[in-house]
């Protein structure tokens, strides 16, 4: 325990040190949720929209309509639904270990690569498929990403188990990135990739929940009813401020992600190496980001940790923007990452601060619901970031599987990947000044500590 967290020290069934296995063990997790989120994020637009040339008010439908309605809808649902079950595994596990294997076969049939079938078929086929694929990484990652503030209490554990999963997570978002783009020559090559990875990650994510087990909790006679668990989500001040800078942060990088593709080839003219080393600029930045931001986290509370990260992004996207030539947008990319390490970090913990909140106001955890609220508010960004790179694209003439782009499209690109998410960020920052500081915090693991010793 360290000395500046005196707070943290109280006699709390939940103010716990996790063991390093567990550590290991449940973060290897979060590996397999960003490989499958991130084959979604960087491929979709690409592959739909280059490779079997959907219409771009097809596209943009569904993606900004029909997914967005069921994001909304979904996330709430199935975490009201998960702290609710009742199993001998525990409310996260089961759901994590059966609806896995379902994640991983809608993703095959998302990108399945031999369709020759109308543009109203292939909209059908996008829409069953990523809105299959949605509502599997709902329950998944939603119940996976609740696990998490139930193994102990103490901000310092999580920023820890965090850190960890984190780790798997920069690998393997770093491999969901660069193969679509390497492999977007040879279709094929891109589909076995999605059957081998998809393997790898069903494995991180399920063999690991036989070797950590959830925290037993005694269960309500009486549970909250889902318009009531909402009302009392929304009502949660720290929380808001949480998904206001959430929003457009999930903005921010699905538009980058789904546009990075496009930006690499067009703008930047990146063959293989190339691609490696921009990809290598943002992800070799994020390991020292982690210690920085960390370190920021700790000295100075999650909110100024949180603060500086956004703004570094939101720097490093403006340099993206306006780069000149391939190093300057390398500098861009460094920057990028150096400051995402500080929103992947927290982003669960900030989450999990807001549950502990509302526990000393419901006598009830209930990070499911808040983990799916946060979506029911921040999810529709993806999709309408997807329908503004599409309506962009479509708006300044690019050319749909051509190698040459007029003047026109290139700018659209770069807006696309720099100017818009850049002022989202900028934007975000003005929530985050709601979120409760260091000493609030504090105060809050006080009383949490009495409620728990009770």
């Amino acid at each position: 325990m360290t000395s500046n967290q005196p707070s943290e020290v109280p006699k709390d069934p939940m103010a716990v040190i996790v063991p390093t296995k567990i550590k290991i063990l449940y973060g290897m997790g979060l590996y397999g949720t960003q490989l499958f989120n991130g084959i979604q994020a960087a491929a979709t637009a690409w592959f739909w929209i280059d490779v079997m040339f959907l219409d771009y008010g097809i596209y943009s439908l569904i993606m900004v309509v029909f997914y967005n309605i069921w994001n909304a809808a979904n996330d709430p649902i199935f975490g009201w639904i998960s702290d609710r079950t009742k199993t001998r595994w525990g409310r996260r596990i089961p759901y994590i270990r059966f609806i896995t294997p379902i994640w991983f076969l809608s993703t095959l049939f998302l990108f399945f690569p031999s369709l020759s079938l109308s543009q109203i078929s292939m909209g059908i086929w996008l829409c069953a498929f990523i809105l299959l694929f949605d509502g599997c990484y709902t329950m998944v990652a939603g119940c996976y990403n609740s696990v998490m503030p139930e193994l102990s209490s103490l901000t310092s554990e999580r920023t820890k188990i965090n850190l960890i999963a984190q780790i798997f997570a920069l690998i393997g978002m770093g491999i969901s990135f660069i193969f679509p783009i390497l492999l977007r020559t040879d279709i094929y090559g891109f589909f076995l990739f999605i059957i081998i990875s998809g393997i790898i990650a069903m494995i991180v994510l399920v063999v690991p929940t036989f070797f950590y087990r959830e925290r037993k909790i005694e269960y309500e006679k009486k549970p909250l009813g889902l318009i009531s668990a909402l009302k009392y989500s929304v009502k949660n001040k720290p929380f808001m401020a949480f998904v206001g800078w959430n929003f457009m942060a999930q903005f921010a990088v699905s538009i980058v992600f789904a546009n990075i593709i496009f930006y690499a080839a067009n703008v930047l003219y990146a063959g293989n190496l190339e691609t490696y080393l921009l990809f290598g600029a943002m992800f070799g930045t994020i390991l020292p980001g982690f210690y920085f931001a960390s370190h920021v986290g700790k000295q100075m509370g999650v909110k100024v940790a949180v603060m500086m990260s956004t703004f570094i992004i939101a720097t490093g996207l403006l340099m993206v923007f306006l780069a000149g030539n391939y190093w300057q947008a390398i500098v861009g990319f460094s920057y990028i990452g150096f400051g995402l390490s500080g929103a992947l970090v927290y982003g669960n913990v900030m989450i999990g601060e807001s549950a502990d909140f509302d526990e000393l106001k419901t006598h009830r955890r209930r990070e499911a619901m808040f983990f799916g609220t946060n979506a029911l508010f921040t999810k529709p960004a993806i999709g309408f970031a997807h329908g503004v790179l599409a309506w962009t694209l479509a708006a300044t003439g690019y050319i749909q599987g051509s190698v040459i782009q007029p003047a026109s499209a290139l700018w659209g690109i770069r807006m696309i990947m720099g100017l818009f998410p850049s002022i989202a960020l900028f934007i975000s920052l003005i929530f985050l000044l709601f979120y409760p500081g260091r000493n609030k915090i504090q105060e809050m693991k006080k009383q949490l500590s009495k409620l728990h010793s009770e």
